[in-house]
Protein backbone atom coordinates (compact mmCIF):
# COMPACT_ATOMS: atom_id res chain seq x y z
CA UNK A 1 0.00 0.00 0.00
CA UNK A 2 2.82 2.43 0.86
CA UNK A 3 4.38 1.76 -2.54
CA UNK A 4 1.11 2.63 -4.31
CA UNK A 5 0.82 5.90 -2.39
CA UNK A 6 4.45 6.72 -3.19
CA UNK A 7 3.90 5.93 -6.88
CA UNK A 8 0.75 8.05 -7.01
CA UNK A 9 2.52 10.91 -5.22
CA UNK A 10 5.42 10.67 -7.68
CA UNK A 11 3.08 10.73 -10.69
CA UNK A 12 1.08 13.66 -9.29
CA UNK A 13 4.31 15.52 -8.52
CA UNK A 14 5.60 14.92 -12.03
CA UNK A 15 2.32 16.11 -13.56
CA UNK A 16 2.34 19.24 -11.43
CA UNK A 17 5.94 19.92 -12.46
CA UNK A 18 5.04 19.58 -16.15
CA UNK A 19 2.00 21.84 -15.71
CA UNK A 20 4.15 24.44 -13.92
CA UNK A 21 6.80 24.29 -16.64
CA UNK A 22 4.21 24.69 -19.41
CA UNK A 23 2.57 27.63 -17.63
CA UNK A 24 5.94 29.29 -17.08
CA UNK A 25 6.84 28.77 -20.74
CA UNK A 26 3.54 30.30 -21.87
CA UNK A 27 4.07 33.33 -19.64
CA UNK A 28 7.60 33.80 -21.02
CA UNK A 29 6.28 33.64 -24.59
CA UNK A 30 3.66 36.25 -23.72
CA UNK A 31 6.33 38.48 -22.15
CA UNK A 32 8.51 38.24 -25.27
CA UNK A 33 5.53 38.96 -27.53
CA UNK A 34 4.55 42.03 -25.49
CA UNK A 35 8.12 43.33 -25.53
CA UNK A 36 8.43 42.94 -29.30
CA UNK A 37 4.95 44.36 -29.88
CA UNK A 38 5.62 47.45 -27.75
CA UNK A 39 9.05 48.07 -29.29
CA UNK A 40 7.85 47.72 -32.88
CA UNK A 41 4.82 49.93 -32.30
CA UNK A 42 6.94 52.58 -30.57
CA UNK A 43 9.41 52.60 -33.46
CA UNK A 44 6.57 52.81 -35.97
CA UNK A 45 4.89 55.66 -34.06
CA UNK A 46 8.09 57.73 -34.38
CA UNK A 47 8.19 57.36 -38.17
CA UNK A 48 4.50 57.12 -39.08
CA UNK A 49 3.91 60.77 -39.99
CA UNK A 50 7.12 61.01 -42.01
CA UNK A 51 6.31 57.85 -43.97
CA UNK A 52 2.80 59.13 -44.71
CA UNK A 53 4.22 62.47 -45.93
CA UNK A 54 6.88 60.76 -48.04
CA UNK A 55 4.17 58.59 -49.55
CA UNK A 56 2.49 61.72 -50.90
CA UNK A 57 5.69 62.96 -52.57
CA UNK A 58 7.10 62.23 -56.00
CA UNK A 59 10.17 60.00 -55.98
CA UNK A 60 12.19 62.71 -57.76
CA UNK A 61 11.47 65.16 -54.94
CA UNK A 62 12.79 62.96 -52.13
CA UNK A 63 15.91 64.04 -50.28
CA UNK A 64 18.53 61.55 -49.16
CA UNK A 65 17.22 61.94 -45.60
CA UNK A 66 13.69 61.02 -46.73
CA UNK A 67 14.99 58.01 -48.65
CA UNK A 68 16.87 56.98 -45.52
CA UNK A 69 13.65 57.21 -43.49
CA UNK A 70 11.93 54.88 -45.95
CA UNK A 71 14.80 52.42 -45.65
CA UNK A 72 14.53 52.61 -41.84
CA UNK A 73 10.82 51.86 -42.19
CA UNK A 74 11.51 48.92 -44.51
CA UNK A 75 14.06 47.60 -42.02
CA UNK A 76 11.41 47.72 -39.31
CA UNK A 77 9.00 45.89 -41.61
CA UNK A 78 11.63 43.24 -42.29
CA UNK A 79 12.30 42.77 -38.58
CA UNK A 80 8.59 42.41 -37.87
CA UNK A 81 8.31 39.79 -40.59
CA UNK A 82 11.28 37.89 -39.17
CA UNK A 83 9.65 37.90 -35.72
CA UNK A 84 6.46 36.59 -37.32
CA UNK A 85 8.28 33.83 -39.20
CA UNK A 86 10.02 32.76 -36.00
CA UNK A 87 6.66 32.51 -34.19
CA UNK A 88 7.01 35.51 -31.87
CA UNK A 89 4.20 37.50 -33.49
CA UNK A 90 0.62 36.23 -33.61
CA UNK A 91 -0.80 35.77 -37.13
CA UNK A 92 -3.60 38.29 -36.51
CA UNK A 93 -1.08 40.93 -35.43
CA UNK A 94 1.12 40.19 -38.43
CA UNK A 95 -1.89 40.48 -40.75
CA UNK A 96 -2.74 43.91 -39.35
CA UNK A 97 0.86 45.09 -39.61
CA UNK A 98 1.25 43.67 -43.12
CA UNK A 99 -1.92 45.44 -44.27
CA UNK A 100 -0.40 48.72 -43.09
CA UNK A 101 2.88 47.92 -44.83
CA UNK A 102 1.09 47.19 -48.09
CA UNK A 103 -0.85 50.45 -47.82
CA UNK A 104 2.39 52.40 -47.30
CA UNK A 105 4.12 50.52 -50.12
CA UNK A 106 1.28 51.35 -52.49
CA UNK A 107 2.61 54.93 -52.62
CA UNK A 108 4.79 55.26 -55.71
CA UNK A 109 7.70 56.92 -53.91
CA UNK A 110 7.88 54.18 -51.28
CA UNK A 111 7.25 51.42 -53.84
CA UNK A 112 10.17 52.64 -55.95
CA UNK A 113 12.54 52.49 -53.01
CA UNK A 114 11.16 49.08 -51.98
CA UNK A 115 11.60 47.67 -55.49
CA UNK A 116 15.27 48.69 -55.44
CA UNK A 117 15.86 47.57 -51.84
CA UNK A 118 14.30 44.12 -52.12
CA UNK A 119 16.93 43.21 -54.73
CA UNK A 120 19.52 43.36 -51.93
CA UNK A 121 17.93 40.37 -50.19
CA UNK A 122 18.13 42.19 -46.86
CA UNK A 123 14.52 41.92 -45.79
CA UNK A 124 14.02 38.22 -44.92
CA UNK A 125 11.73 37.64 -47.93
CA UNK A 126 9.30 40.29 -46.69
CA UNK A 127 6.11 40.02 -48.77
CA UNK A 128 5.05 43.52 -49.85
Amino acid sequence: MKEQVATIATVVGALLSVAYFLQKQKLEELRVFREIFKECNARYDVMNEDIAAIGRMAIADLTEKERSKVIDYLNLCGEEYLYFKRGYIEPSVWQAWNNGMKAAASAQSIRSIWDAEKKTGSYYDLPL
